[in-house]
């Protein structure tokens, strides 16, 4: 198997957006010096629908990262438009005292926005939660049994289904799972989530900043036992910053396909770190915060 590459794409909740996103560096009307500054409070700053307009190609790029798995419900106009109500929450939201960019904190919110917004269709939600636990169960189980991660039919055939009904329970499962920063050991949003993990809490919380480092490591081990393709999806996505669509072309695969396999490894790394040896460490620390 290649070595993964020196950084190992993990998501961290206060890493820069990739250049290739257009992501500007600092909205310029944003003073960092003065505690009054900040989106929602700053007397001197653009007016709203300005700032809209400006950081309108946030809401893009979200949209676009999310891709497939948000087409399967919500068609793309539909998703920019709850993507700009996010942007209009950052907005009045941002203060400038806080340690991440505005960029870093509207991505955030849009593409929270999003997914409770298809995450509040009860249908989606309790079938993609569903599907992801037993799928999740099933690889866990196999890992155990095998030594290392299942591949699909394997699994399809501990689920006593198809590999092509096994694809669908993925596809669906991703609406509700979408990436590796909102990794949690539970779904019952208890123990640890990277994005719970914000660059002020680590500040002036050194306990927080043990469960990012105990988190990271733990995954950054399971990461580096996938396979060289595996490997190479989870590195374009987090590192590279592609969208699923602009993988499958690398890759040469459908992005529905592209999009099966980020959730079939994002259930994987989380049934590896709801083990009982990692698990009990990560919430060990959590609790003492």
């Amino acid at each position: 198997m290649t070595a993964m590459p020196e950084n190992v794409p993990i998501p961290s909740p206060t890493a820069p957006v990739s250049d290739r996103s257009g992501v500007p560096a600092r909205p310029a009307w944003v003073g960092r010096d003065d505690p009054r500054e900040s989106v929602g409070t700053a007397p001197a700053g653009p007016p709203r629908d300005e700032l809209v307009a400006r950081y309108a190609h946030l809401v893009k790029y979200v949209v676009g990262r999310l891709g497939v798995a948000v087409g399967g419900v919500s068609d793309h106009e539909d998703a920019m438009q709850v993507g700009t109500i996010g942007l209009l929450k950052a907005i009045d939201g941002y203060d400038a005292r806080h340690a991440a960019s505005f960029e870093s904190y509207a991505i955030t919110r849009i593409r929270g926005t999003i997914l409770d917004s298809i995450r509040s269709l009860d249908t989606v939600g309790r079938t993609g939660r569903e599907a992801g636990r037993a799928i999740q169960a099933a690889i866990g189980e196999l890992t155990g049994q095998l030594g290392r991660m299942p591949d699909e039919a394997e699994v399809a055939e501990r689920l006593g289904v198809s590999v092509a009904r096994y694809r669908e329970q993925l596809q669906v499962a991703s609406l509700v799972i979408l990436s590796l920063n909102e990794l949690r050991l539970h779904d019952d949003d208890e123990g640890v989530g990277l994005e719970d993990l914000t660059a002020d809490s680590l500040a002036v919380d050194p306990e927080a900043a043990a469960v990012q480092n105990d988190l990271v490591a733990s995954l950054g081990k399971e990461i580096r036992r996938l396979d060289e393709r595996q490997q190479l999806i989870l590195s374009l996505y987090y590192r590279d910053g592609l969208t699923f669509r602009e993988i499958g072309e690398v890759l040469r695969i459908t992005e529905s396909r592209v999009c099966q396999i980020h959730a079939e490894l994002v259930l994987a790394l989380r049934a590896r770190l709801a083990e009982p040896d990692v698990a009990q460490r990560l919430n060990r620390r959590r609790s003492r915060r």
